[in-house]
């Protein structure tokens, strides 16, 4: 009778749980969103609106609410349910590997999946070690990628750490998904054996096993509730202590960042670090060396670093420019938003990043994995994506662990001709928070057209965040060999001890171009729009004045002008009447096409083709996944070659030029088209790809006249082909001058070399 009494009371308790809401709040109906916070109300994850806010609250959370009079629209009764019903259970993919909970590993299959990524790729992950021991006494587990995974090498070290909340599963399922592809790729990808064979990343998937284990029992299949950890800290629901708030640095600072009441769901405990679990991640830091870090959290499509205790940042303002240099590269093509705390959502304190920053010295973030449609528990099909989406920013975290360099290279000519020497300016600065790696190497490559007096140099090294400016150090003249027309590189490559390569390269014209084409759109010309496999519903090609829009962060998706100077006009994908509206004129449902009018380049032999272009394609809810083309035909677009085909985004005026004698022959039939288009793509949310706005201007053609011909026998470019050129001739061949220089002049029998044969051949074509 006493067992089933037992059983009954912890059924009894079961049903007690506290319902979870989705409401929204109307801003007529709440001024002054303070007010949230004064009550002690959980507001981590609101999304905000020129009209509302949403959010997840709490019954215990809600019924303050409804004390204070304050109206709210119910989203979904209970946000578990919800959660629920969007998780595929048993589901399985090649791609990934998926845990029995909605997708999402339980507790035991973390540590399964950690002995098999251990088992798998044992040459680079270390054995797992035990950290420490949560409040139940489960173990939270660490283990380092490496190329000597288990000996300390004194390498640059970075951490990734999860589940500080226990309703975040993706904060975990991210970094499995970076893991492996460490490892598979370690044979095969130059960036994935730099970060394994330079550094040492340490990994601590579930700081919270405890919330994570009291989810499994309360919500098998996914989408338990439960954010703290399981300490006994309220009469009710929800119990438990937030560990991103326990942590010691300027812990409790007010009422607002945390709680002192053991209900509320930012409850920060009786005292700094009184929790097992933050006592094992603080104990774990101080005994390494960690430059830089994140701690996964969900959701928001946010990226926040410190300090986040009061809105005015007191960091040091060297400090906060790093913070937004990496966090800028970090959200680049996934679209999160970058600030602090109080800048994006409201103060916190006691929380990891602040104490990891504040205490620790480490350069440390937050990312807030998923949108506010994914919630706490994305639903299964999203699980990947949010990975996928993430791993950029975890490659760059790593390699700013170390030294990373920025190599800058100009030229200040516009064109360039034989008989003359052009400087190249170089400047390159270790952008990463650790030293350079011994001696930094500076190496030149161009091709052979491009004759550079020094095209190697060594640097002792470079510190931390150090910049060298080296001037014109190298200079450059082109070869006889060079054509008029061609389109030369020049690479500058940048290394120390760890053989990485960070590179800059620039393309020279040589020759002087010849205007042939210019439209610049600001007067109507006989530009078509339309193809007949186009389907885009909206953003269709359109001549007109460019008004921009703005994502809801003020990232700029349309243009806000056009790019002729002194111009108004461009071509762009259907103009805006609405800047706060990005949604409303960007390219929808397909492709959209323009065509140039169909040009005679027939008499010429080598041409260029040049635009300014503008292409969004990173913002929205699935950036990255559409694509920008530009073609070209010589048969009247009856067959078309590729120019472009890019999916990277350039959200300002870029300009881009092709020699177009490369692609095809030039005829009488020449046309080019420029096509943008949003597409659905497997794993895409919604009805479509990203935000996808383009525009073009000032297009223009360029022929060549060849002015850089030899004249046959004509050895001192004279003119004149005479006794002189025999002497010069003569003395090319016995001294050890570099004979590439006068091929064209002195090759006669063009077998590409110069011998006694060429110095006969000159003779008789003198004496004839």
């Amino acid at each position: 009778m006493k067992k089933i009494l037992i059983i009954l009371s912890f059924t009894g308790y079961l049903f007690c749980l506290d319902i979870y809401k989705e409401i929204k709040i109307y801003n007529d109906d709440l001024v002054n969103h303070e007010i949230l916070h004064s009550l002690g109300i959980d507001v981590d994850h609101i999304y905000k609106t020129d009209q509302y806010i949403q959010f997840v609250i709490s019954q215990y959370d809600l019924d303050k609410l409804i004390l204070e009079n304050i109206t709210y629209e119910v989203i979904h009764e209970d946000i578990e349910e919800f959660y629920k019903s969007r998780l595929i259970q048993n589901y399985s993919s090649r791609d990934f590997n998926y845990g029995s909970m909605g997708g999402y590993y339980t507790f035991q299959e973390i540590e399964e999946n950690i002995d098999e990524l251990i088992s798998l790729y044992p040459n680079i992950i270390s054995e797992k070690i035990s950290i420490g021991f949560s409040l139940e006494g489960r173990n939270i587990w660490a283990l380092k990628v490496s190329d000597n995974p288990n000996i300390n090498e004194q390498e640059p070290q970075a951490l990734y750490t999860g589940l500080h909340h226990s309703r975040e599963p993706m904060s975990y399922m991210n970094l499995f998904y970076f893991m492996h592809w460490l490892g598979e790729n370690y044979e095969t990808d130059l960036l994935a054996q730099h970060l394994v064979n330079n550094r040492e990343l340490w990994f601590i998937p579930a700081i919270n096993p405890d919330g994570l284990v009291y989810n499994e029992t309360i919500a098998p299949g996914g989408g338990g509730m439960q954010r703290k950890n399981t300490r006994d800290t309220c009469s009710g629901t929800p119990i438990g202590v937030d560990l991103n708030r326990n942590y010691g640095y300027l812990w409790g600072y007010d009422n607002e960042g945390s709680s002192p009441d053991g209900c509320n769901e930012t409850y920060r405990g009786t005292s700094p670090f009184s929790e097992p679990e933050t006592q094992a991640v603080r104990d774990f830091v101080n005994q390494h060396d960690f430059k830089i870090n994140f701690n996964y959290h969900s959701y928001s499509d946010l990226l926040i670093y410190p300090f986040g205790y009061e809105y005015e940042n007191n960091a040091p303002q060297e400090d906060i420019d790093i913070f937004i240099e990496y966090g800028q590269d970090m959200v680049q093509y996934n679209g999160y938003t970058l600030g602090t705390g109080p800048d994006l959502l409201y103060p916190v304190n006691g929380d990891a990043c602040d104490w990891m920053y504040g205490e620790a010295n480490i350069f440390s973030y937050t990312p807030e994995i998923g949108s506010n449609s994914d919630g706490f528990w994305p639903a299964t099909q999203r699980i990947l994506p949010l990975a996928q989406e993430n791993l950029y920013p975890n490659q760059v975290l790593a390699l700013n662990a170390g030294s990373k360099y920025d190599v800058n290279i100009s030229i200040d000519s516009e064109s360039f001709n034989s008989n003359n020497v052009y400087p190249l300016f170089i400047s390159i600065m270790n952008r990463g928070l650790s030293d350079s790696n011994g001696a930094v190497q500076v190496e030149i490559i161009s091709s052979d057209n491009l004759v550079f007096e020094l095209n190697e140099i060594t640097l002792n090294g470079l510190d931390s965040r150090e910049y060298i400016d080296l001037g014109d150090i190298s200079y450059f003249e082109l070869s006889n060999q060079s054509a008029s027309g061609s389109i030369e590189t020049i690479t500058v490559n940048v290394y120390d001890n760890d053989y990485y390569y960070y590179s800059d390269s620039i393309e020279i014209l040589i020759g002087e171009p010849i205007s042939y084409i210019f439209d610049d759109f600001e007067s109507n010309s006989s530009w078509q729009v339309g193809a007949q496999t186009d389907l885009a519903s909206a953003g269709v090609w359109e001549r007109a004045i460019p008004s921009p829009t703005y994502e809801d962060d003020n990232q700029i998706v349309q243009p806000n002008e056009d790019h002729t100077e002194f111009g108004n006009y461009c071509y762009m994908t259907e103009n805006s009447t609405n800047p706060d509206n990005e949604t409303q004129s960007d390219v929808d449902g397909g492709a959209t096409t323009l065509f140039s009018p169909v040009f005679d380049l027939s008499m010429y032999e080598i041409a260029l083709v040049s635009y300014w272009k503008w292409y969004t394609n990173n913002l929205g809810n699935n950036p990255g996944t559409d694509y920008w083309k530009v073609d070209v035909s010589n048969d009247e677009g009856l067959s078309w070659i590729s120019l472009e085909n890019t999916n990277l985004s350039n959200n300002f005026w870029q300009f881009e030029q092709f020699l177009i004698s490369d692609y095809v022959t030039l005829t009488d039939k020449m046309q080019f088209r420029f096509i943008a288009e949003d597409i659905f793509n497997n794993g895409d949310v919604g009805s479509g790809g990203s935000l996808v706005e383009a525009a073009l201007d000032d297009f223009r053609i360029s022929i060549f006249e060849n002015n850089n011909e030899c004249n046959l026998g004509d050895i001192n470019q004279d003119a004149l082909v005479n006794v002189v050129d025999v002497v010069l001739l003569v003395n090319i061949i016995i001294s050890d001058e570099n004979v590439d220089n006068y091929l064209c002049s002195s090759d006669f029998n063009e077998d590409n070399l110069i011998n006694i044969q060429d110095i006969i051949l000159l003779v008789s074509l003198i004496l004839n």
